[in-house]
């Protein structure tokens, strides 16, 4: 027997509540969504657009975060403290440095996530409106469920290495309710949560190909969904999928890579709706409060120098796009000022030209791979712009660039989780006499590339299996 969900439609316009507030069972107080167009507010609202700031801790886990100190001001600002626990990669990093607890809220959120899509998918064939209409809101609740499985698996599971690995390694557990239920879950295996990933995000191509609608940026679409496969099959090295993908992101959007040689404006920042690449704008960031480089801050993050030296004299990224390493702010730039109503993260065009150039540079399609490198640094780099690849280098430049294209979006740490998982040193140093350090070290292959359950869900699920990782003083 299917149940009947009921929701406060008053608070879906207003875009702020949580997920007790609005679900409930059969109460004379809430009205049933009736229509196609209730549950694209509800999906919307509790999401994509609820402004909450998840994932912050994802580039201060990684080389491309090192720390700075600042002797000469008088204030003690350290705007380090806050995410010590991750950059240090301690056991339990939910637990700050002054022993407070710093929730992680990534895990309850995308479940929260697959619940909505749970939800959406159970109703939407009774909800009043066209074919096309449902067609289309399917499409949407496919791609959420698919993309919460895939930041839930790269944050909690074990990394992808291959296969047969996949198959025996935990992955992260898969939810089928369409209630809000109380009852503990057991991990699935990690290529469980692969196929489930996959067998959703086709349906999403499916529904979105049925619906055939014209989207906006702020709503997911085909060329996403095309995307997400890509990134998907990419993550599982099915490299012929994963290039198939990409070509289709390609045949399916108007978009094209963002000039940063000619539109592009020094006073402007990258992330904003004037950006020609932009397939999809989401979510929200705080990022500046970490990577906030001030004469004013005793102690900060800021950008390391093994990823600066990647960035080339002439390449716009380094002075307009992430930071201006060649002045004193080293403040990644993506979020500044952002204008014209876009959020802080976006799924991108450049995308697809990476992730077909890395699956081509592993099946021995090096120039192919090479092309796409060069299609982007073209749009990036005035006057000499082409790598010279071989079939032995090419891999590690489109490493290189993806490193580059995409600093500070969250996608350094999966991509190490899933290369080589390498040693990582990070030096923490005393504020007020920077000779005074503990340097902390990510061996590789350590377990710490895996993060642990958050405490909520460990106090609530004691049976759930979890990561082990390392004490660190």
């Amino acid at each position: 027997m299917r149940k009947v969900y009921i929701l406060f439609l008053g608070l879906l316009a207003l875009g702020s509540w949580g997920c007790d507030d609005f679900l409930e069972e059969n109460s004379q107080d809430l009205v049933i969504p009736k229509t196609v167009e209730n549950y694209k507010e509800f999906l919307y609202g509790e999401g994509l657009n609820n402004r909450l700031v998840i994932n912050d801790y994802l580039d201060v886990m990684t080389d491309d975060a090192v720390e700075e100190i600042n002797t000469r001001t008088s204030r003690r600002d350290d705007k380090r403290q806050v995410m010590w626990s991750y950059f240090t990669w301690q056991q339990y990093p939910e637990t700050q440095i002054d022993n407070t607890l710093k929730e992680d809220l990534a895990w309850g959120e995308y479940y929260h996530r697959i619940l909505i899509a749970n939800i959406i998918l159970d109703g939407v064939n009774d909800a009043a409106g066209s074919e096309t209409e449902k067609a289309d809101l399917a499409g949407e609740a496919y791609f959420l469920r698919a993309w919460s499985y895939f930041m839930l698996v790269n944050l909690y599971g074990k990394p992808y290495i291959d296969a047969e690995q996949a198959k025996k390694d935990f992955g992260v557990p898969i939810n089928e309710a369409v209630s809000i239920e109380e009852k503990p879950l057991s991990r699935a295996r990690l290529q469980e949560v692969y196929d489930l990933m996959e067998k959703d995000i086709k349906a999403s191509i499916d529904n979105f190909k049925r619906a055939g609608v014209a989207k906006n940026i702020f709503r997911p679409n085909l060329a996403t969904s095309y995307l997400l496969a890509s990134r998907i099959a990419l993550f599982q090295k099915k490299y012929e999928a994963t290039v198939a993908y990409a070509d289709s992101v390609f045949m399916h959007t108007n978009a094209t890579l963002y000039d940063l040689n000619g539109t592009f404006q020094s006073d402007e920042n990258f992330l904003m709706k004037k950006n020609t690449e932009i397939l999809f704008s989401y979510g929200w960031s705080n990022m500046n409060d970490f990577f906030n480089y001030s004469t004013s801050y005793r102690a900060y993050y800021v950008p390391s120098p093994e990823l600066l030296a990647l960035f080339g004299p002439g390449d716009k990224r380094g002075s307009f796009l992430c930071f201006d390493k060649n002045s004193n702010m080293k403040k990644p730039r993506k979020w500044y000022y952002l204008k014209n109503s876009v959020f802080a993260h976006a799924f991108r065009l450049s995308e697809a030209y990476l992730n077909r150039a890395e699956a081509n540079a592993c099946i021995g399609n090096w120039q192919a791979a090479a092309n796409d490198v060069n299609e982007i640094r073209r749009y990036r780099i005035p006057g000499d712009y082409e790598i010279v690849a071989t079939a032995e280098t090419i891999l590690q430049q489109v490493k290189d660039e993806r490193r580059v294209e995409f600093c500070f979006e969250g996608f350094r740490w999966f991509d190490l989780r899933r290369w080589d998982r390498p040693e990582i040193r990070h030096r923490y140093s005393s504020e007020e006499n920077p000779s005074d350090f503990i340097e902390y070290v990510l061996k590789k292959d350590d377990p710490a590339y895996t993060l642990p359950l958050p405490k909520k869900e460990r106090d609530m699920n004691v049976g759930i299996e979890n990561i082990d990782r390392p004490r660190r003083n």
